[in-house]
């Protein structure tokens, strides 16, 4: 009876080897790059997940999460810019310039100058969304409580 978790334990570890898709693959290096390629709406969704823990991390005077989540916001925009050049019809050069204002709230710690600079971000979400055709695809700020309950945003929550 004592041994019943060695075979969810087993298929665990075979599961977790064989995540990189190279189980059983003889003579593939771990340095070989991946042939994958995120679709921009997993892009964008990570970009929204990461526009949504920046909103929270202000809210609970995390600073430094919210530079954390600011650059994976960033980053979204260039990997869409990246992986689907031919998506000429997203230009992010407004909502980068708009992101580095929000960097510059961060550096100074101001929420009122965060919470305009979201704000102007939030409309730019909305307009380009508008622009490629999904109008649908609306984005607002985060609203209070968090769906994040299960995270410890607040700074020193994780000590």
């Amino acid at each position: 009876m004592r041994a019943t978790w060695v075979i969810p334990v087993a298929a665990l570890v075979l599961l977790l080897d064989s995540a990189d898709g190279s189980a059983g693959q003889r003579g593939k290096s771990v340095d070989e790059p991946s042939k994958y390629v995120p679709s921009v709406g997993e892009i964008m969704t990570k970009i929204d997940l990461s526009r949504s823990k920046l909103w929270y991390s202000v809210k609970l005077g995390n600073w430094t999460l919210a530079d954390y989540q600011l650059e994976q916001v960033k980053t979204g925009f260039n990997d869409v810019s990246r992986h689907h050049p031919d998506k000429s019809n997203f230009d992010f050069a407004n909502a980068r310039k708009i992101a580095n204002s929000i960097e510059e709230a961060i550096v100074v710690r101001s929420d009122e100058q965060f919470q305009q600079s979201f704000a102007r971000m939030t409309a730019e979400c909305n307009d380009c969304h508008r622009a490629v055709g999904k109008p649908f695809l609306h984005v607002g700020a985060p609203k209070i409580p968090s769906p994040y309950s299960d995270k410890m945003l607040e700074p020193g929550a994780f000590r």
